[in-house]
């Protein structure tokens, strides 16, 4: 069975997340593959530094916090 796309990503982080809020709290991690490549304050930074050295969609940028961030996207149907 095919990978999701950054799916590996994913895993990586939830795999080591305690040891990320640990190293990382209120950073924002660049992750390709099963590796952190580069750590930054602010996730528009990280966006411009990452394009240039890595291709779109083989990267994840997440905000490192001791609690996940929920977003809810309201329905369209309710409209």
């Amino acid at each position: 069975m095919e990978k999701v796309a950054l799916e590996a990503e994913w895993e990586f982080y939830q795999n080591n997340r305690d040891e990320l809020v640990e190293q990382y709290c209120g950073k924002f991690v660049v992750i390709s593959g099963n590796k952190v490549i580069a750590v930054y304050n602010d996730e528009k930074i990280a966006y411009n530094e990452t394009v240039k050295k890595v291709p779109l969609g083989s990267f994840m940028i997440h905000h490192v916090a001791e609690e996940e961030e929920v977003i809810q996207l309201s329905s369209f149907a309710d409209a």
